[in-house]
Parts: structure tokens; C-alpha cells; sequence
């Protein structure tokens, strides 16, 4: 008879290495295998690094970093869920939460036979007093397009962006679907593309598109919901009427799209679905001229961009949302040297963001703005980085940035294996992944010692987008480690081509990373590709 361990929504086969899940089967290689059996073993105690070496390596001179590529391996196959139950504990080991042991054979047999009547009987009872109740599914997965500008004015763009961006943010708070982020669907937005070949790329069971035509006080919004795999409309909805009315209109599209996908929701989530945190349509238009300007990322528009802002909260003291992108703005200002008063910017964004969560603390955006800031060089706590990070992930699970940027977070402290499985989970949630994802891939491999792979990542960052500084300078060191000196000479110069310095101190100073050991290894990096110190 053979035994396998359950482990949340796997069971563990210590003979064949195999984690057994519901839909699928992870071989693990032999040492990730051996690792996992020894945590098991363990129930659920702290098990010591050099014990996990002694056993799986008992003959062989290996590295930590061999150790953490197992660990690593393991997290990734149990997902982004059950991955949680392999703990780090720093400088001490690993602990594994463990279900109990699942017997197979007869024994097995026996016992599943000796609570049969008992379920059926459960069953019935919850057939008969739970008549509407279904199967659970995997959730259903929707892209929301961006909505066509009809108003004959491209100055209108903001809008008919904004309309579409905030039935993502009502959507990515329902439990029961996966819903794809702004930076996943609109790039792929082209009149010319197969409906059917956006939603294969996207792996989207769903796409809803729409248009907005906006002149003076009236206004024309029409939505469809577009089955991926015919590309078929299975549902249609056009309003005419005044600009006033238009939060009407997007809850009326939202409960149709519920209605039509048959999707359940909790108590919490019918409260806070549609809640935009405000009722004024002027101070709600001014918030998306004002995100739409945050997002072009240039001194002016970071100026033009405040004054939309201050005037959407001049409407509206209490918009949630308006304070939280308004601290984003001073952000950025102070990050890209576009103000001499560093100080005052500083404190206005601190206070921006802090205002946004007192005002909705059950808004993740709000929590990732001030996670950000926290993240920041200028004022770097990275503990509350790490609760406001978390926060909007429990609030949005569908808010795929914030799993990024927790990773960074978990980079900065010298902590990248932990980095990896968020990393990992967002590339799974996002089919078209932005450069800083890979960016953060790089520097978790870049800290664990796997330059191969993190020399990989790193130039997909860099390709994506060749004008941030980021990827050269992981590059940089990357080289160094490799002992590639030209690929890394190269690396500096195109970094210095950017305005920036590419000396160990001067790359040292602009760096995020807060661990002690990780920064030794970085400015090592630095030294081996030949960099001068000052």
C-alpha cells in the first residue's frame, strides 16, 4: 500500500515525486522532490537549511542558491494559493502546513465506504434545502476593450478610456471572474483584429467592447459582450441621453453582464460593485482628464494632470480615488526631478494617499498608492509597503500590478525566492505582461544567483522598453557576474546615453535595495563588469 499527503488542492507521492492536483500533475525533479518529502516529514515543524542540505545533498558541495531553486520549484507547482503554505522563516529554514496523510488500498476503501451513507445523506439534505445551488466552476475570464471614441474630437479620448477603465475596476472586485487589467487588453486594441484572435491571446472566455460619442451635455454609450471563441455578440445595450445619467447606464451594463454570465456574487461584493466614490458627474470627469494626463509621464503633463485632480476634489472633498491618484502625481514629480522642492511634494503625497485609504479603506487603490510611496527612496518603509500591497490583492484579486510590486518589495528586503511565485502568478494572470515584469523576474533570479535566466529577462525588460533605465543596470551586473565584460561595458554605456552615471556609488545611491547582503552582491556585480567606483 502506498500513502500520499494532501497539501491544500494537491496530493504529494513521495515514490514518483509527483504533486497530484485536480486538472493536472507536476513531476518535480528529484532534489525539489527530496526537499518536499523532508518538510513533509517534518509536520508542519521548522526544518533547518543546512538539515534540508545534509539530506538532500548528503555527498555533494552545493551552494545555498540550489536549495532556494528547490524551494522555489516547489511554491510555483503548488500555486499562487496552496504556495503559501511553504514558509521562509529568515536565517532559520522552511516550515510546510500540511494536511493529513491520504491512504489508498483497501484500508482506503473501507473507510471511504464507512461515510459513504453520511454524505449521502448530507447530500441530500443540501439538495433539499439548497435547491439553486451549483457546482463551482472556474471563473469565467473577461477583457474589458477600450471603448471607441465617436465624439469626433480626440481631446474626448480620456473619456470614452475612462468609461471602459472603471467597468474593469467594478468587475476585478467580483470574486467569481477574472478580469483582465487596462495594460492586458487596450494595447491589443485594433480595428483591423479578429475579435476571436484578441480573446486567443488573451485566453479571454469574453470581451466587451464599446463606444462613447459625447457632444455638449448629451451622450451616446453602447456596449456589447462578445463570446471569445465565436466571436459571436451574446448581448447589446445602447443608451441616448444626457452625460448626467451615465453612471446609470454602467450599472445597468454591469448587472447585465452578471445576469448574462450567470455570476454569483457575495453580499460585499453586490454593495461595492459600481461604486465609482462619487455622485458628481463634473468632479468624476475632471478624475479621468486628470488620470488619463498622470499616465503620459511628462513634466507638463504631471502639472496638468494636478490641476484636473484638485479640481475633481474642489467638487468633490471626499473622492476617494482623486486623492489617491493625486498622490501618484506628487510622486512622480519628486521621482523624475521635476520640482526643487522635493520636501513639499513628499509630504503632499504622503497626505494625498493617506487621505484616500481613511476615506474608502476598502479601496485598492488606494492602498497600493500608499504602498508605493513607501516603496519610494525618499522614504523607504518597506514593512508598510508590504500591508498595503497585500491589502489591495485581498480586496482585488484580480489586481495583477499589485502582485508585481509586492514582489519587488520582497526583493528589496533580500527576500527574491519569495519574489518568485508572485512573479510567476502575475505572468499567469497577464498574457501581455509589461517590461517591468520581466524586469522583476530578472532581479529575483539576478539575487538568487541564476544569471542565465536572469540575463534572459532582462532583455526582454530592456526590448520592451529601451529608453528605462532598470534593465541596464541589472544588466550591467548580470554581465559582471558572468564575466561577459564587453556585454557589460556596452550595458554602461547605454545606460550613461540615458543622462544617468554608471558608477558603483551613483548606481548604489538610486537603488531600492534595502538588504544588506543583496546590496554586496549588487555593487559585486558592478566591481567584476569593471565599473569605477566614483
Amino acid at each position: 500500500m502506498t500513502a500520499t499527503v494532501r497539501i491544500g488542492g494537491f496530493r504529494f507521492d513521495p515514490e514518483s515525486g509527483e504533486l497530484l492536483g485536480h486538472r493536472r500533475a507536476v513531476s518535480l525533479r528529484p532534489q525539489s522532490a527530496k526537499v518536499l518529502a523532508v518538510l513533509l516529514a517534518a509536520r508542519g515543524e521548522m526544518v533547518g537549511k543546512e538539515r534540508l542540505m545534509e539530506a538532500v545533498w548528503p555527498d555533494t558541495h552545493v551552494t545555498d542558491d540550489s536549495l532556494v531553486q528547490c524551494i522555489s520549484e516547489i511554491r510555483k507547482a503548488l500555486g499562487p494559493r496552496d504556495g503559501k503554505r511553504l514558509q521562509t522563516l529568515p536565517r532559520k529554514g522552511y516550515r510546510l502546513a500540511v494536511d493529513a496523510p491520504v491512504a489508498t488500498g483497501t484500508r482506503a476503501r473501507l473507510g471511504a465506504l464507512s461515510v459513504l451513507a453520511v454524505m449521502m445523506v448530507a447530500i441530500a439534505a443540501g439538495l433539499f434545502f439548497w435547491p439553486l445551488t451549483k457546482a463551482t466552476a472556474d471563473p469565467k475570464t473577461i477583457a474589458v476593450m477600450p471603448f471607441r471614441n465617436m465624439s469626433g474630437d480626440v481631446d474626448q479620448g480620456y473619456f470614452s478610456n475612462g468609461v471602459a477603465e472603471d467597468l474593469i475596476v467594478s468587475l476585478s472586485s467580483l470574486s467569481d471572474m477574472r478580469v483582465l487589467a487596462r495594460g492586458t487588453s487596450f494595447p491589443l486594441a485594433d480595428a483591423h483584429r479578429d475579435i476571436r484572435e484578441v480573446a486567443k491571446i488573451l485566453k479571454a472566455d469574453y470581451l466587451l467592447e464599446g463606444s462613447v460619442r459625447r457632444v455638449d451635455r448629451t451622450l451616446r454609450v453602447s456596449a456589447n459582450l462578445v463570446d471569445g471563441r465565436t466571436g459571436q455578440n451574446i448581448w447589446a445595450e445602447r443608451y441616448d441621453g444626457s452625460v448626467e445619467d451615465l453612471f446609470d447606464f454602467q450599472d445597468k451594463v454591469l448587472a447585465q453582464i452578471m445576469r448574462v454570465l450567470s455570476v454569483r456574487l457575495s453580499r460585499a461584493e453586490r454593495e461595492r460593485l459600481g461604486i465609482r466614490g462619487t455622485e458628481d458627474i463634473a468632479a468624476y470627469d475632471a478624475y479621468l482628464r486628470g488620470r488619463e494626463l498622470e499616465n503620459l509621464y511628462s513634466r507638463d503633463t504631471n502639472l496638468r494632470a494636478e490641476e484636473a485632480l484638485k479640481s475633481a476634489l474642489r467638487r468633490d472633498p471626499d473622492f476617494a480615488l482623486a486623492h489617491a491618484h493625486l498622490a501618484q502625481v506628487y510622486s512622480f514629480r519628486v521621482e523624475n526631478n521635476w520640482t526643487q522642492d522635493r520636501d513639499r511634494y513628499i509630504r503632499a503625497a504622503f497626505e494625498a494617499a493617506e487621505k484616500s485609504v481613511t476615506l474608502d479603506p476598502k479601496l485598492p487603490f488606494a492602498h497600493f498608492s500608499l504602498g508605493r510611496l513607501y516603496t519610494r527612496s525618499f522614504a523607504p518603509d518597506l514593512e508598510q509597503a508590504i500591508l498595503h500591497y497585500n491589502e489591495a490583492i485581498r480586496l482585488d484579486p484580480n489586481y495583477v500590478d499589485a502582485y508585481v510590486f509586492l514582489a519587488n518589495t520582497y526583493i528589496f528586503i533580500g527576500k527574491a525566492e519569495e519574489a518568485l511565485p508572485l512573479i510567476s502568478d502575475a505572468f499567469a494572470r497577464n498574457p501581455v505582461p509589461p517590461f517591468w515584469y520581466h524586469l522583476a523576474e530578472g532581479m529575483a533570479r539576478y539575487f538568487l544567483g541564476d544569471y542565465d535566466a536572469a540575463e534572459i529577462a532582462l532583455v526582454r525588460a530592456r526590448d520592451q522598453n529601451p529608453t528605462a533605465p532598470f534593465p541596464y543596470r541589472f544588466l550591467i551586473a548580470t554581465y559582471g557576474q558572468m564575466g561577459n565584460l564587453d556585454e557589460a561595458e556596452w550595458m554602461a554605456m547605454e545606460y550613461e546615453s540615458l543622462g544617468r552615471s554608471a558608477t558603483v556609488s551613483a548606481l548604489l545611491e538610486s537603488a531600492s535595495i534595502q538588504d544588506a547582503a543583496y546590496r554586496a552582491r549588487f555593487a559585486e556585480g558592478f566591481r567584476k563588469a569593471g565599473l569605477a567606483e566614483e
